[in-house]
């Protein structure tokens, strides 16, 4: 499928927006990978879904990035968005750090979130099991942590990426700028914040939290925080599977979102 490609004005930044397939509105925020363009993943999801996959500020062609310099200002830039776009409550899928939007959105502003789905969200921090080092890591280390499968394609371009001049200027481009828009929120205190374990409580959506069982980026023990902290939360785990279930397991993280969602 071959998403509408839109551009939002909203006071003043432009958002870069895909949208496509039929059904009820899905909101779908992203992670700092690939899963900002159009996937196998949302293809699945747009099935049953018009699914409205927006580029966070400084990611993609999204811009103002620049006015951002913590969680609640994408937190009250989604709120805004969803206004503009006259969408009502709806269900929300986040991947790591779209994830930890999502849950504050929705601890936030619990009204405008019908269901919630949480896929290796970051946002917590538990001292016992840190996060691995996101902005300090080479490009291979990251592979490391974030793919259980070494050989997918972009776990194997990340290996690549010892040598630059082996890398696709665009991939390497898009990477670097993903990690400079994520430290506005991420860098200190590192990607979590410190009052949102507490916020939780607050969440009034039904909650699917979805956990790749090899993240070495945010252990498991992160998804069974995030269950155990929502009300009525459940997890499930995938299994053969790292911190980014659209991309290394979109099949089964369709699945198993469109069961919940469809319930």
């Amino acid at each position: 499928m071959t998403p509408e490609r839109r551009t939002v004005a909203l006071d003043g930044r432009g958002v870069r927006l895909l949208v496509g397939g039929s059904g009820p509105p899905l909101l779908y925020l992203h992670s700092l990978g690939g899963d900002v363009e159009w996937l196998e993943a949302h293809d699945q999801l747009a099935r049953r879904f018009t699914v409205h996959l927006p580029a966070h500020p400084g990611f993609a062609e999204s811009t103002g990035v620049e006015d951002v310099d913590g969680m609640f200002d994408y937190v009250l830039h989604y709120v805004d968005l969803l206004g503009a776009l006259r969408l009502p409550a709806l269900p929300v899928v986040g991947t790591s750090l779209g994830g930890w939007i999502g849950a504050e959105l929705a601890a936030l502003y619990p009204e405008r979130v019908a269901r919630l789905v949480l896929v290796d969200a970051v946002g917590l921090w538990i001292d016992a099991a840190p996060i691995g080092e996101l902005f300090g890591s080479t490009p291979p280390e990251l592979a490391r942590m974030i793919f259980h499968d070494q050989q997918h394609p972009i776990a194997q371009m990340m290996h690549a990426m010892t040598n630059l001049s082996e890398v696709p200027e665009d991939f390497a481009y898009a990477q670097l700028k993903a990690l400079e828009a994520a430290a506005r929120v991420g860098w200190n205190p590192y990607l979590h914040d410190p009052k949102l374990e507490r916020r939780l409580g607050r969440v009034t959506a039904p909650t699917l939290v979805l956990w790749g069982r090899q993240d070495g980026l945010v252990p498991l023990v992160y998804g069974e925080r995030y269950r155990d902290r929502i009300p009525g939360a459940r997890l499930e785990v995938i299994e053969r599977c790292g911190h980014l279930p659209p991309i290394e397991r979109p099949a089964d993280f369709a699945a198993r979102t469109l069961d919940f969602l469809s319930a």
